[in-house]
């Protein structure tokens, strides 16, 4: 059974880090991967519930993550989706268009400084002469692979 934090960093390496994606309910740059409450098999931990399911998650800000997780707390199971469907409304018509377009481009940005980052330090890693171990080499495989999967989702949306 993982740990919260690793599963935290799987989901930073498959997804990359939450601040390259926009809120799922406002649009503006998210801080956090919120866990959906969606799991029946979620694992229990002093951080709270978590999943080792990657769907299980969605990027939020941290006012929206406050709020979804407060709706659960406070309305329960039974009216928890209808009152985070409201709140969800609410959170984006509180935020402008314009907003969230010059947002999204500053994640754009910093998705591409990261995505080259990668890219060299990969190639550093190419030439370095003590051989990388097998867990760093996939580690590295794996982040380039999804900064380079989210810089073409990226394009294939902005186009």
């Amino acid at each position: 059974m993982p740990h919260y934090r690793t599963v935290h960093r799987r989901l930073d390496a498959l997804k990359l880090p939450a601040k390259y994606h926009p809120c799922a309910w406002c649009g503006l740059t998210a801080s956090d991967w919120a866990f959906q409450w969606d799991d029946a098999d979620a694992l229990d931990s002093e951080h709270g519930p978590y999943s080792e399911n990657s769907t299980s998650y969605r990027a939020m800000c941290r006012s929206c993550h406050k709020a979804f997780d407060r709706a659960h707390r406070d309305y329960g199971a039974e009216r928890f989706r209808y009152e985070a469907a409201r709140l969800a409304e609410a959170a984006y018509d509180a935020v402008s268009d314009e907003r969230r377009t010059s947002e999204a481009r500053a994640r754009e940005v910093s998705r591409t400084a990261a995505l080259s980052y990668a890219e060299a330090r990969e190639a550093r890693m190419s030439r370095r002469s003590k051989p990388e171990s097998a867990a760093e080499k996939a580690a590295n495989a794996r982040m380039t692979r999804g900064y380079r999967h989210n810089a073409l989702t990226a394009e294939v949306h902005s186009a």
